[in-house]
């Protein structure tokens, strides 16, 4: 009967090592970056971009949050999207382009002339 105890012993750890390694979360460092600054923060590529977003408004203190736009190749995401979802790789960049008010008023150009 020690065999089959023994066998039993090595199936369990064979499942211990098996979803010790499921738990290992997959990770990725993405950069945001603006005119002034560049945020890496590390990630699960399960995680929401929210989570990033949080990191940029908090670790850049200066800028209020909803006063920009976050922009992955040109495009917006969803705040609940995941770097999984949209196929992001390591050291992908995310723009973030802060509103801008202000400006000259609108002038016909007959008024130069």
């Amino acid at each position: 009967m020690a065999g089959a105890g023994q066998a039993r012993k090595e199936h369990l750890s064979t499942e211990e090592e098996v979803d010790s390694k499921a738990a290992v979360a997959r990770l990725i460092t993405l950069k945001v970056v603006s005119q002034e600054r560049v945020v890496r923060h590390t990630m699960k590529m399960t995680d929401k971009l929210q989570v990033l977003k949080d990191v940029w408004y908090h670790k850049v203190p200066e800028v209020t949050p909803g006063t920009g736009v976050f922009m992955i190749n040109g495009s917006r995401f969803r705040p609940e999207s995941t770097p999984e979802e949209l196929e992001l790789e390591e050291d992908d960049m995310v723009d973030f382009f802060e509103h801008v008010d202000g400006g000259a008023p609108l002038v016909a150009a007959w008024m130069w002339e």
